[in-house]
């Protein structure tokens, strides 16, 4: 979640990502091992573009709907969860504040 870290992955995908790398928020990159970091590095740009394709709006519809209209948000696995089932496992997800800002990780999945 750090900036400082890695730049311009905000809150929503940023719980995306980490949740398919089974990686906790509250991590310090510090502690990542290698098998974490490879893990990461993977995860990162597959996440990304499948939700850049999930989110594929025209310019015509964008102006439409004032960027207001966003097509991934069906396909979130744990941000916006916060209480609901994991969908990996099933625990309750928990949703915690980190340097302001909401976010959402599963208890056992993650570590």
């Amino acid at each position: 979640m750090d900036q400082n870290v890695i730049a311009g992955i905000g809150n929503i995908y940023s719980d995306e990502i980490l949740f398919a790398a089974c990686i906790r928020q509250e991590r310090s990159a510090n502690t990542l091992t290698a098998e974490e970091w490879n893990r990461l590095a993977s995860v990162i740009p597959e996440r990304l573009a499948f939700f850049i394709e999930k989110n594929e709006i025209s310019p015509e519809e964008y102006l439409e709907t004032k960027g207001q209209d966003y097509r991934n948000t069906p396909f979130l696995q744990v941000y916006g969860h916060g209480g609901e089932p994991c969908p990996a496992c099933g625990e309750t997800l928990c949703r915690t504040v980190i340097g302001g800002r909401s976010s959402v990780y599963c208890p056992v999945c993650q570590k």
